[in-house]
């Protein structure tokens, strides 16, 4: 879910377009967040995600199929990341969720039996879960398509972020912002969603572009430093504790630039009788001091189209013809730019 911070920086956010100078650029992903993505988003016209002739779910590959070869045709390089084990703190926003997911299948029973179709595609989306199945499914289909993964021991956010700060990866791929907690120095959004975008809870679907927050020009612009969103951050809410009843994002950040200390903001919430039912210094420290490798073990993926059939056409059963004809331009696409690639030296 990550921290709701995106009402106060959306006019800080710059539109991000693949161009020729991107070209070879490392691009780390948070997968599991992606991932939750495709299994929300790419569903059939009855609200099921996509399945394959044994009742298998198959949404995931069809989105880093699909979505992912788009973005490798700008020649990037891509590294997925997948969550290790959580902090414990997170349980409870775990338990949270998944408390809401069985209300939410419940709700999608009744609106099953009521044929209310709005309601099925909404709360078939809210009981989304990975598993370790869909994972390794992923992981599979990402090496045999020629994108290398990492298995981050905690958090996937903190590992990319630590590695883009260190120039290991070149930019961030989330939809959440807690990378920018993290510390990473940039952050892309929207880079594997589709061109539209459904509003929650309305018919109605808007244009979306994928767009980037360089954190430097962030914190200028929001006059804070990174110690001070993280308190912000605390302050509304993270995965890793309960918001301050009462406060939103713009009272937050008007609470922390007025005070250069927690001790003094929590000093200011008890004035007002608000009640902070956390150690404010082990959150913070979360984000501050991240539970990283700094020397992680990636695992290379090397293209093979036969690998990539195998997976698609004859476990997940899509359509052999269209798969062929995405690989069969890819692969012309690939050469083509090889061959001017190999021109360009000669002038």
């Amino acid at each position: 879910m990550g921290v709701a911070i995106g009402s106060l920086i959306k006019e800080y956010k710059q539109e991000f377009k693949l161009t020729k100078e991107f070209k070879l650029k490392k691009f780390g992903f948070d997968s599991y967040n992606i991932l939750y993505q495709f299994l929300t988003s790419i569903r059939g016209i009855d609200g099921e995600p996509l399945k394959n002739l044994n009742g298998e779910v198959t949404s995931h590959l069809n989105g880093l199929f699909y979505r992912l070869l788009n973005l490798m045709t700008n020649n990037i390089d891509l590294y997925f990341v997948f969550d290790g084990k959580s902090n414990y703190l997170k349980q409870k926003t775990k338990d949270r969720r998944q408390n809401l997911k069985e209300k939410a299948k419940e709700k999608l029973e009744q609106a099953t039996i009521d044929g209310n179709m709005p309601d099925i595609f909404k709360f078939s989306r809210q009981i989304v879960s990975l598993n370790k199945k869909i994972i390794n499914e992923s992981k599979e289909l990402l090496l045999a398509m020629g994108v290398s993964y990492i298995d981050a021991p905690s958090e996937a956010e903190a590992q990319i972020s630590y590695m883009t700060s260190k120039g290991i990866l070149d930019y961030t791929v989330s939809q959440d912002y807690d990378s920018l907690l993290f510390n990473s120095p940039n952050l892309l959004r929207n880079l594997t969603v589709s061109g539209k975008k459904k509003i929650p809870y309305k018919n109605i679907y808007i244009d979306i572009q994928p767009e980037i927050i360089y954190s430097k020009e962030l914190f200028e612009k929001l006059n804070i430093s990174r110690e001070k969103l993280i308190w912000l951050s605390i302050l509304i809410g993270t995965d890793f504790n309960d918001k301050v009843e009462g406060i939103g994002p713009k009272t937050a950040l008007k609470i922390v630039k007025e005070y250069n200390s927690f001790e003094d903001i929590n000093s200011y919430l008890k004035s007002k009788n608000k009640n902070v039912s956390f150690d404010y210094k082990e959150i913070q420290d979360i984000f501050l001091n991240p539970n990283i490798n700094k020397n992680p073990e990636i695992i290379k993926g090397k293209f093979d189209e036969n690998k990539i059939r195998n997976i698609l056409i004859d476990k997940a059963n899509f359509s052999e013809e269209r798969i062929n004809n995405t690989l069969n331009k890819f692969i012309i696409e690939k050469e083509e730019k090889e061959k001017q690639k190999s021109l360009s030296k000669w002038f």
